[in-house]
């Protein structure tokens, strides 16, 4: 039987991520509602770091099952860090997600490719019952005049990863899932999780 943790988001596309990420470390991640109604988490920190532990607790305490709880967003350096923490709701709650990388594009119209640097950041918590870890990462970029690419989801079709020089909606899922900053919080996770809790359980 694999490891197995249960993830705290109602994102399919980031869920479906994080598991292609996880799994190649064999640990097998599941969505937390489906099989627990804890309600919607609020994000009301004011941090990635207090996102993520609130919805890592709020899985643990109402499931007691090893609950991960992940926050990220993308920071544009000639925005003053924005949309940051608010990546999800840039422009509102109303807009789709087209229309935020509209938005983030209208903000960014005339600004030069030297002036348009930005990077993704990912803090995942995982709350269990030997206590509460965090990992970070973080994915240095910069953001493209015009969408580019079908795969991803979020600002993906904007985000140019300079060693490849595509976005991430370009590379696709192999690719990404492997240089992202989701995949450098989550390689730790798994690394966490292998020498430190279940390598723990085989030995106990």
């Amino acid at each position: 039987m694999k490891p197995r943790v249960y993830i705290v988001t109602r994102n399919q596309g980031k869920l479906t991520e994080i598991q292609d990420i996880l799994g190649a470390f064999g640990i097998e991640a599941k969505g937390i509602y489906e099989i627990a109604d804890i309600g919607e988490v609020a994000e009301t920190g004011k941090t990635y770091l207090e996102n993520a532990l609130l919805k890592a607790r709020a899985g643990f305490a109402k499931t007691g099952f090893l609950s991960v709880g992940e926050d990220s967003g993308l920071e544009v350096a000639a925005l003053g860090g924005l949309p940051g923490i608010h990546s999800a709701r840039f422009g509102g709650p109303g807009l789709s997600q087209k229309e935020r990388i509209n938005l983030l594009l209208e903000h960014l119209r005339g600004v030069p490719k030297e002036k348009r640097t930005a990077r993704f950041v990912c803090v995942v918590a995982l709350a269990s019952p030997w206590g509460e870890k965090v990992f970070e990462g973080v994915c240095e970029g910069y953001i493209a005049e015009e969408p580019q690419g079908e795969f991803g989801f979020g600002y993906d079709p904007v985000f140019v990863f300079p060693p490849f020089e595509k976005t991430f909606a370009q590379l696709g899922p192999k690719v990404k899932n492997q240089v992202s900053h989701r995949a450098m919080a989550l390689r730790k996770l798994a690394q966490f999780l292998h020498e430190e809790i279940y390598q723990g359980l085989k030995e106990g």
